[in-house]
């Protein structure tokens, strides 16, 4: 706790430093001021809990200080020190808010009860304030749980029952009220945020519904529901009290609201108006249809009223056209075509969450045989998080399904392109080891003529030739050995200097163990 000690004489601050231990008083931190101005800096950069402050300084009166206190530090509890027993200043004091009114000099004693008294009001208010804030955060979790014990079908779902719950938490109910339900589903973000971000925001997009949102309703409830969803249940003493087109405006000005103000795109569903023992199942339904939601957004959509799905038949993608487009790898085409095959899915009411998984899968089924075709490396696409996070979005909507194969094609064409640098890496170390095999090559020269890590390389050589680079070494000059052995007259021992040895026992061991024989049975063999 700190207390401002406000006084022009000097010596009176310094007896008040040294001949009271604050500690005691459970003061934490002391400050000191001469004047009106350098309390003032102070209060802008402390939090002062007590002002101890003289009523007559030659810059400005006390009183003056302890009106701008009240406007501008409500919770700092202020004592008044004068050498005048004046009542009318005490009186005015005390209507400004003054916790006390000391005389000078100042009895020590009293002034410690005084600021003692003071201290105890500033923690009496604090336990006071957190009683509340946990009251209100232990009843906002009691009234998620008690709405999701009822969704879940956790309690029995009998009216009576359930208002018997709602009132042993202090729940707002009533069994004869109608209940409607509007389930609000994110869409997406309109930049990029993190997850405290995502909760502070999620917070006020609850406030905002509950404000916005009530209407002709006795009661609104929002409670935060599956991932990025919340739920708002609107309940009506009478049904005809409920009014549609009412409540379909306020959720546009919602939508409205929400996107300029908290930078997201979201959808309201409306069930319809049912007792309390039938919200679960049309909640369900409410899901069922968010999900299956993946052509509109920023869009009120009232349960029944919009097709999903009609027909039972779903376009396939054209095989030869969509094989011929990732073999170019062109990712505007590919985004443009694909657009232009959802668009034709969703105009004849096949476009829904399944639709938009079975051409995903289609699109990277296709791909991987190509990519085994190929030689390509596709396993490594399994180990691009960002890409995976793209991957699980994306029968969420059709700009989600549209982002994730913006982001395959990208990591598809560069896997291409890092196997076509790989392959002229490993050719241009091959064609220097040929002209250089009767030198006594190392890893090291080898890796500085391509401007690469020995190590770095050494896993590139594994990956496309399946050995390391020294292995490759070997086995080059061993193969180029066998030629001259089997195409010249060149002595055995020519051949091994030739070939990068310049001893010719260990050339002979290494081509015995390559070959399984030594160079001169390799030969004789050759030649009979």
């Amino acid at each position: 706790m700190n207390l401002l000690i406000v006084d022009d004489e000097s010596i009176v601050v310094d007896s008040l430093l040294s001949d009271i231990n604050w500690s005691k008083l459970g003061i934490t931190g002391v400050y000191t001021a001469f004047n009106i101005r350098q309390a003032k800096e102070l209060f802008e950069g402390t939090a002062i809990d007590i002002m101890l402050c003289d009523i007559e300084m030659p810059q400005g009166s006390g009183l003056d200080l302890l009106e701008w206190v009240r406007e501008h530090s409500q919770t700092t509890e202020s004592i008044i020190m004068t050498c005048h027993a004046d009542f009318h200043f005490a009186k005015r004091a005390m209507k400004l808010g003054s916790l006390d009114y000391i005389l000078k000099p100042l009895p020590y004693e009293e002034l410690e009860i005084v600021v003692a008294k003071a201290a105890d009001k500033i923690m009496k208010e604090r336990e006071t304030v957190n009683l509340g804030e946990k009251w209100f955060r232990h009843q906002s979790i009691l009234k998620e749980r008690f709405w999701m014990d009822v969704l879940n079908r956790s309690i029995s779902l009998q009216a009576s029952h359930i208002e018997k719950m709602a009132t042993e938490r202090g729940i707002p109910f009533c069994a004869s009220d109608k209940f409607v339900p509007v389930l609000i589903h994110i869409q997406r973000w309109h930049k990029s945020i993190n997850q405290r971000d995502e909760r502070i925001l999620e917070y006020a997009l609850k406030n905002t519904a509950e404000e916005m949102m009530k209407g002709e309703s006795s009661v609104i409830q929002v409670i935060p529901f599956t991932k990025g969803s919340l739920l708002a249940i609107l309940s009506f003493e009478e049904a005809h009290n409920y009014k549609e087109q009412e409540l379909n405006r306020l959720c546009e000005q919602y939508i409205t609201a929400c996107r300029g103000y908290f930078f997201c795109d979201l959808t309201c569903y409306i069930g319809g108006q049912v007792d309390v023992n039938q919200l679960p199942e049309l909640v369900d339904e409410l899901i069922v249809t968010q999900r299956n939601n993946v052509a509109h957004h920023n869009k009120v959509m009232r349960l029944g009223y919009e097709p999903f799905r009609i027909s039972s038949t779903i376009q396939k993608p054209d095989q030869q056209m969509w094989t011929v487009l990732l073999r170019e790898g062109s990712k505007q085409k590919i985004v443009m075509e694909a657009e232009r095959y959802l668009a034709n899915l969703a105009n004849a009411f096949e476009l829904d969450a399944s639709a938009l998984y079975l051409f995903q899968q289609f699109i990277t089924q296709t791909q991987y045989y190509m990519m085994r075709q190929e030689g390509a490396p596709f396993q490594s696409l399994f180990g691009d998080i960002k890409l995976v996070e793209l991957s699980e979005n994306a029968t969420r909507s059709v700009p989600d399904f549209l982002a994730w194969i913006s982001g395959f094609t990208e990591t598809i064409s560069a896997l291409k392109n890092e196997k076509d640098l790989n392959h002229s890496v490993i050719e241009h170390i091959m064609a220097y080891i040929a002209q250089h095999l009767d030198l006594p090559l190392t890893r090291e020269e080898i890796a500085q003529q391509v401007h690469l890590n020995p190590d770095y390389l050494d896993r590139l050589c594994k990956k496309e030739k399946g050995m390391s680079v020294t292995e490759l070494l070997v086995l080059e000059r061993l193969k180029f050995a066998e030629s001259l052995l089997l195409k010249t007259e060149m002595p055995v021992s020519r051949i091994a200097v030739s070939a990068g040895y310049s001893n010719l026992s260990h050339f002979s061991r290494r081509f015995k163990k390559h070959t399984g024989m030594n160079p001169l049975e390799y030969r004789l063999k050759s030649l009979s």
